[in-house]
Parts: C-alpha cells; structure tokens; sequence
C-alpha cells in the first residue's frame, strides 16, 4: 500500500511540475495549473508572476478556492515563526512521517526565508503512527519545539522505525485532520503542500519547493 502511495506522488509530481520529490495518497484533481498570462490571477499577482517570468524564473501556481483557507484555518496546525497577533499567510500541509516534509521544513529555516512565519498542518497518511506523532506534536506545552525536535532528532530517510521525542508520552488530547485529509486529495492529494494567501484574500497552491522560486512565491504572501 505505501509502495502505491509513493508512485501516486511521483506521478502527480510530474503533472504538478513539482521541483522535487514529494509523497502523495489518491488525489480527485479539481484545480489547474496556471501559467502566466492566462488571466486567472488577481492583477497584482499576475504582474509579479511576469515579473519574475521575464527575470527567468517560473513559478507554477494553482488558485484555489476562498474556502480552501477555511478548511487551513479550522484544522490543527503548529505555528513556526509566527510572531503574535501575525495573521497566518502561508500553510503547509504535511505529514511528520514524509522525509521531503522535512526537507522542506529545514530550507525554511534558511537566511532565505528569514521573516516567513509558517504554519505547518499535519495529515496523516504516509505510516499507521502519523496520526498519533501529529497528535504528540500538536498537544506538546510548545508545539513549535516539538516539531523542531521532532525532525531533528528523526531520521526520516531511513526505514528503521523512529523513535518519538520524550513528548510523545504527554500527548493529551485527540486531533483529528480528516477534513483537511479529504480536501488534501481534492488539491492535488501530495505532501508537503504549501498554501499561501495574498493580500488580496487570493488562496494559490505554490507547486515550488526550492530554490528562488519558492523564496519569491511565498514572497507574494507578504506583500503586493
């Protein structure tokens, strides 16, 4: 069944144009991907995804739907660099048993996305104890800590069993993300996945996980 899961997410990695590898579960596509100029943007999104199309970096992005931010904004989710009273402009949706989660989680912690505060919602889809590791993090005393020492202390490219942080034995309270599961395979069924909102309310799916690309999408989270 994992092994399936794996090759779901390669292929919707290549149909997606993800820049690297992703785990994915049975996705029901209802979004497409848009490219620049095809006027499904909000103006100042489709100036600044031109501007960076003419500087030679091309972002892939996939509007979705306003309440797409409600489902974000009613499910469980481990702020990380979020100061207080910050509104929440970019998600990320993962898995904490999904090694490119953490890939990902460490390139945001780069001098690149210094500033950037993430929240990261768990699903659990990838191994039989996701669920109960989302469930430690998310009832931890500092839920961001948590997750900070969960994937370091992890090694999450191997196939050896893990063993949870000592927080894992005060896990209070039962976190259940099925709701955000589901629509996860409506927008395209991979993690990790990352949703931003523009100033102008705009709710776009970033299909970039690296390099100049990523730092300059999660930028029109911030500022148009």
């Amino acid at each position: 069944m994992y092994v399936m899961r794996w090759c779901v997410g390669l292929v919707l990695l290549a149909v997606a144009s993800l820049l690297s590898a992703c785990v994915g579960l049975p996705a029901q596509p209802n979004t497409v991907a848009v490219e620049p100029g095809q006027g499904q943007f909000a103006s100042a999104t489709a100036a600044a995804v031109a501007a960076m199309h003419a500087q030679g970096v091309e972002l892939h992005l996939t509007p979705l739907p306003a309440s797409a931010w409600a489902v974000l904004e009613a499910s469980p989710a481990i702020p990380v660099g979020v100061t207080s009273g910050q509104p929440a402009n970019v998600y990320v949706i993962f898995d904490a048993k999904c090694p490119f989660c953490a890939d990902l989680y460490w390139r945001l912690q780069s001098e690149d996305f210094r500033g950037v505060g993430v929240r990261w919602a768990p699903v659990a889809f990838m191994k039989q104890d996701s669920a109960a590791i989302a469930n430690v993090l998310l009832a931890a005393n500092n839920p961001s800590k948590a997750l900070d020492d969960y994937f370091r202390t992890n090694d999450l490219g191997s196939n050896k069993g893990f063993a949870l942080p000592s927080v894992a034995m005060q896990a209070k309270r039962d976190q259940d993300a099925a709701e955000l599961l589901r629509h996860l395979g409506e927008w395209g069924g991979y993690a990790p996945m990352i949703i931003i909102r523009t100033p102008v309310a705009e709710v776009l799916q970033v299909h970039h996980d690296k390099g100049e690309a990523l730092r300059l999408a999660l930028g029109l989270a911030a500022a148009q």
